[in-house]
């Protein structure tokens, strides 16, 4: 009686060979040293979908308006104000007062022939978020034209300055003599000599 052999000899004791396993191919193995990667970039792939589908929602805008001020014994006055964004970008869009038949917003831009810039009327300014825009002498304005009655030291006047997304917002701007306004907005070294 003939034994099988389980250990893959023949009776007479050569081995045979086994079953033969298959390599895998070139292709297989790159795709499986590079799979972490594929993952990583099939997610980022997902999120930037996401994004785009459903963009996030810029937070709002969150405005103060500080230490507004108007120029005294001028006509048209200058009006400053500190607007202080604690939120997502705005834009100033314009403003008004019952004090003077209009006011512009002037932005200061560079000038080849005056160094300190010249003041320009624009539409709107831009409110960055989470910052401060300071309208102040040197600086950019509001210029009230067509007072309804001379400005005096001491008085208020209701100032209102309208935001493309903070909407209207209304202060009592307190009327100074320009020197009382560089001495509270600019800090000492941007004073001229003589208004320290």
């Amino acid at each position: 009686m003939t034994s099988t052999s389980t250990t893959g000899d023949t009776p007479d004791g050569v081995p045979t060979p086994g079953p033969v396993r298959k390599m895998p191919s070139p292709i297989y193995r790159k795709i499986r040293r590079k799979a972490p990667i594929l993952v990583v970039v099939f997610c980022m792939g997902i999120l930037v979908f996401a994004a785009f589908a459903s963009p996030f929602k810029k937070p709002p805008a969150a405005i103060d308006l500080r230490l507004p001020l108007v120029g005294a014994d001028t006509n048209p006055a200058a009006g400053y104000v500190v607007i202080h964004n604690a939120g997502g970008s705005d834009t100033l869009l314009g403003a008004s007062t019952p004090a003077a038949a209009s006011v512009t917003i002037q932005q200061r831009r560079p000038s080849p022939t005056d160094p300190a810039g010249i003041l320009e009327a624009v539409d709107s300014l831009s409110v960055e978020g989470f910052s401060d825009l300071r309208l102040q002498p040197g600086s950019d304005q509001l210029l009230l034209e067509g007072l309804v009655k001379p400005l005096v030291v001491g008085e208020k006047i209701q100032l209102t300055l309208r935001f493309e997304r903070a909407g209207n917002i209304t202060v009592e701007a307190d009327v100074q003599t320009y020197l009382e306004i560089a001495d509270r907005m600019l800090p000492s070294r941007l004073k001229l000599p003589g208004e320290r």
